[in-house]
């Protein structure tokens, strides 16, 4: 069986959402490497290419998505979906970055009928400070 793969989630994604079939035996692997005593997963999505048919749609695909990195150079029509689908997945990306490294988690307050949002972190003391005042 002829396959392509790639370590591109996106791409992958989007190759998926296009038709293209994964490879039947093993469609994705993980190869663990030890660097500096810590363990690194490299995740790769094999794609079938064993019909012909197959072969260009992820050709195509892929040389359009390449082309496309920095959005300047769109080789298909600017309405194609997969220039819609590479735009919901980095936006995706983008709102997990926010959630994983930005937003600061916050607690509910409440005393009585009256209600505030604090910081998850905020000192006890702070916390205290806050209800009294409430």
């Amino acid at each position: 069986m002829h396959a392509t793969p790639t370590g591109d989630i996106k791409l992958a994604s989007i190759l998926v959402a296009l038709g293209a079939p994964m490879r039947s035996e093993d469609p994705v692997t993980c190869v663990v490497e030890s660097r500096n005593g810590k363990d690194f997963k490299q995740f790769t999505f094999w794609f079938d290419t064993s019909l012909p048919e197959h072969q260009r749609l992820i050709r195509d695909t892929i040389k359009a998505y390449d082309a496309a990195r920095d959005w300047k150079n769109l080789i298909l029509d600017k309405e194609h979906p997969l220039y819609w689908m590479k735009g919901v997945l980095e936006n995706r990306e983008r709102l997990l970055g926010w959630i994983r490294d930005e937003v600061q988690p916050m607690k509910i307050l409440n005393v009585g009928t009256k209600t505030v949002l604090i910081g998850a972190n905020a000192p006890k003391q702070f916390k205290e400070q806050i209800k009294r005042r409430l």
